[in-house]
């Protein structure tokens, strides 16, 4: 007669039903995390057709950026992935660098912006003994305003074209073949995390940069529950308009600009009453990019620091993970 050491169904079957409802509980956050993303979507659809692209857009724009990146830490907490997690950091490094670049191209904007500033403050000195000479000072720092779009900060701002091109180009290199289901999801976030950056980055370079197009484009797989709504926007952001810039505000201060120098044109150097209504609407609209300049900046500024903390986050639970694989 032998004694058998009797099995112990009961701590398997405890085990397999905790990883079950473990699994469980990771789709419905990863179907969560596509329901929020759809729905964040929506709101930045203006319609199916066009869509206007202004200050006000563009933060919305980067706020989905930080809130689909601060949602994904929660699918992206599997120290034992560190592939797929070492892809999502090194891709985020590319997002800081972007976001770094965007803060310069947003002070060239305001470099620029000056020259309106002097402009206003030549139009409205009310010191008649030299108003021709201001008003030409005025005309000429007018005339800057296109000029200064060109230059040596012009052609730097192309390098961050280049950037939202790698941070593209980085989206075909995410790990494939034979994986777990956990590492199906973690791929899945980091591909629409990439996505979801490519688009806003892009959308927000080419704003700044004058641009009427999108110098990049990308679209999202069918398997996303959100990939019509995404490519819908992007096609509409993507089609050429019959406006000089994708920002509506730039726009707005090149058509008051030329209206000024018209009316200066008209009135053959002499200041009158259209002339200051034109002024008037070129201060109102200068005052505008101003406040959305700020805006936008504030914005970079959230994307920045969230994925900072993401990244801290997700490298403390590597170290955390690495450390109990070593005392196991």
């Amino acid at each position: 007669m032998f004694l058998t050491e009797k099995p112990n169904y009961t701590s398997f079957f405890d085990s397999f039903n905790k990883q079950k409802k473990k699994k469980e509980e990771f789709d419905l956050i990863s179907q969560s995390f596509d329901e929020s993303i759809l729905r964040r979507l929506n709101t930045l659809c203006n319609s199916r057709s066009s869509v206007t692209i202004n200050f006000s857009w563009l933060s919305s724009a980067l706020a989905f950026l930080s809130f689909t990146h601060n949602q994904a830490i929660t699918l992206l907490s599997n120290p034992k992935l560190t592939d797929s997690l070492n892809f999502y950091l090194d891709d985020s490094v590319k997002l800081l660098d972007i976001c770094n670049s965007i803060a310069s191209e947003i002070e060239r904007l305001r470099h620029r912006r000056l020259l309106l500033k002097l402009a206003l403050h030549l139009f409205n000195d009310n010191n008649n003994s030299e108003d021709a000479e201001k008003l030409r000072r005025a005309r000429a720092s007018l005339t800057d305003w296109d000029n200064n779009l060109k230059g040596p900060r012009y052609e730097s701002s192309k390098n961050l074209e280049h950037l939202v091109i790698d941070l593209a180009f980085m989206l075909k290199e995410v790990p494939r073949g034979k994986i777990s289901s956990d590492e199906r999801i973690v791929r899945r976030t980091i591909h629409s995390v990439g996505l979801v950056t490519v688009f806003v980055a892009g959308v927000v370079v080419a704003a700044l940069r004058g641009s009427t197009e999108l110098g990049v484009a990308v679209r999202a797989p069918s398997e996303f529950l959100w990939a019509d709504s995404f490519n819908i926007l992007n096609s509409a952001i993507s089609r050429p308009g019959k406006k000089r810039h994708l920002l509506e505000e730039l726009d707005d201060v090149e058509a008051r600009l030329r209206e000024v120098i018209g009316v200066m044109d008209d009135a053959g150097g002499e200041k009158g009453e259209s002339l200051n209504g034109a002024v008037k609407e070129l201060e109102r609209v200068t005052e505008t990019l101003g406040e959305g300049l700020e805006r936008l900046s504030n914005g970079v500024n959230e994307v920045f620091n969230t994925v900072m903390s993401s990244r801290k986050e997700m490298l403390e639970r590597l170290r955390a993970g690495q450390q109990k694989q070593q005392t196991m």
